[in-house]
């Protein structure tokens, strides 16, 4: 890097794998050189850790607040005048507009990162007025070759630049906490986490495997939105913090991601990383996470529940599993490389 360059991350909400994933990139843009500000919602999980934030003003309503992390992206691309803007994923492109605006008055380099190339439900926001920027962008990145095709063939880019997702440094660096359970004497745990009312999660998996039981396997389901009352689960709802989460899945066997649609998954790179085998629906980019039969395993989206209880009991030896950890890790090892590589190179 010849000079430092000065990067502006943008992060609409601060919160959830997208908020990880820009702390990520914080982190070791700021670790190569760079100085690196970012602009997200005040009091969110994105500034809660080691990397610092500029937060938005506190605003009332979603509209409301998202209009103040435009402003404050705004405000903040025409003091500092940084020489790459990064904006991660949308919410609503047309009340963000403005930061692109802003980014190329002050002869910014502007980086899109597409998480989505379709949001997962209507209340998350919607692409309209999207892809105009996307062409007009001087990067487009997306953290898998699904999500990177599906962009290319909405925008006619044929230049979409792919990274891995990254291991989420920032939610490692807190401390772990013990696991809220306490799994019988020689049975392995595998567990359902994150935001678990959702649809797409695939819940009705993990209830179903738990109500039928496999022999030698606890099940526990823990973040907001957890089940209450069903035979077998064991239930955590609520908010979990990263150092809960980080326990919880360092404690666990295996972690379950029964996604019926997915462009990728933190909760597949945080087992990785923290030694949990992932079991997950061969969905979107999720394939592309995990090597079936090496480090994860992958069952077919139409696959009946027995399936999924086979899949159980394959990784019921502990050494069997141990051998999927090691795989596992030394996979997020390697991507991670690969991400960091990645990202430093478009900022040079």
């Amino acid at each position: 890097m010849t000079a430092d360059p000065r990067v502006l991350l943008v992060d609409w909400l601060g919160r959830g794998g997208i908020a990880q994933t820009t702390e990520a990139w914080a982190i070791e843009l700021a670790a190569d050189g760079a100085v690196v500000d970012v602009i997200t919602r005040p009091d969110r999980e994105l500034g809660a850790g080691i990397v610092s934030v500029h937060p938005a003003a506190l605003r009332d309503g979603r509209i409301a607040a998202h209009r103040a992390v435009v402003t404050a992206a705004v405000d903040q691309i025409r003091e500092l005048r940084p020489s790459v803007v990064v904006v991660q994923n949308y919410v609503l492109p047309g009340l963000e507009r403005p930061v692109y605006a802003a980014a190329r008055a002050v002869g910014a380099r502007m980086v899109v990162v597409i998480h989505d190339h379709r949001l997962h439900t209507l209340a998350a926001g919607t692409r309209v007025g999207l892809r105009r920027e996307l062409r007009r962008a001087d990067a487009v990145v997306a953290h898998t070759r699904f999500v990177a095709e599906a962009v290319a063939q909405w925008t006619g880019r044929d230049d979409v630049i792919v990274v891995p997702l990254p291991a989420q440094v920032g939610m490692l660096a807190h401390e772990r906490e013990p696991a809220p359970w306490l799994a019988p004497e020689g049975e392995a745990v595998a567990g359902h986490f994150g935001v678990l009312q959702r649809a797409y999660k695939g819940g009705s998996v993990v209830e179903d495997l738990a109500r039928r039981r496999v022999d030698g396997w606890s099940f526990v389901a823990m973040g907001t939105g957890a089940p209450a009352g069903v035979s077998g689960l064991h239930a955590f709802p609520g908010y979990a913090s990263a150092g809960a989460l980080c326990g919880a899945i360092a404690a666990s066997d295996v972690v379950l991601a029964p996604y019926r649609f997915a462009t990728q998954s933190g909760i597949v790179v945080l087992g990785h990383v923290l030694g949990a085998v992932p079991v997950a629906t061969a969905v979107g980019g999720i394939p592309e996470q995990i090597e079936d039969g090496v480090d994860g395993l992958l069952v077919s989206p139409e696959a009946p529940i027995d399936a999924w209880r086979d899949a159980l009991r394959a990784l019921r030896d502990p050494e069997t599993r141990a051998a999927y950890a090691k795989a596992g890790e030394e996979r997020a090892e390697r991507n991670h490389t690969a991400f960091t590589t990645g990202i430093r190179e478009l900022v040079r």
